[in-house]
């Protein structure tokens, strides 16, 4: 591989993951204000397993927002380098995975992560 293709792939990485990050962290902060605010005092009165359930919902909402965003970011943000010395970004594992995207909307949806610490404290 040539350095115009390996400098290629770098910056395309670097514009991926700021894309995904930028929109993992909007995601979160949206579905902090969405979803209601984690109350530990009614999660007490409350039973273990509609907490889990509660949980569990987020888990399968936060897994849908990542499969709808990684199909739709290739298609509605290509690639400014794509062609430029061989490049396709089709084959940008970072692109395919959303491994930015991922970590960005778990970690700064706050109320989640409170509801996770609630529930993983329940079993100790």
């Amino acid at each position: 591989m040539d350095l115009g293709f390996r400098f290629i792939k770098i910056i395309d990485i670097c514009y991926v993951t700021l894309i995904y990050f930028t929109l993992g962290f909007l995601t979160a902060r949206l579905f902090d204000s969405i979803f209601t605010k984690f109350d530990e005092t009614r999660a007490k009165q409350q039973s273990k397993l509609l907490v889990i359930l509660d949980a569990v919902s987020r888990i399968c909402i936060n897994a849908i927002t990542v499969y709808i965003v990684r199909n739709i970011v290739p298609v509605i943000l290509p690639s400014p380098f794509e062609g430029l010395y061989g490049f396709k970004q089709a084959l940008v594992s970072e692109l395919k995975f959303a491994p930015t995207f991922i970590f960005a909307l778990l970690y700064y949806q706050k109320n989640f992560q409170t509801e996770l610490k609630y529930i993983y404290n329940l079993f100790d």
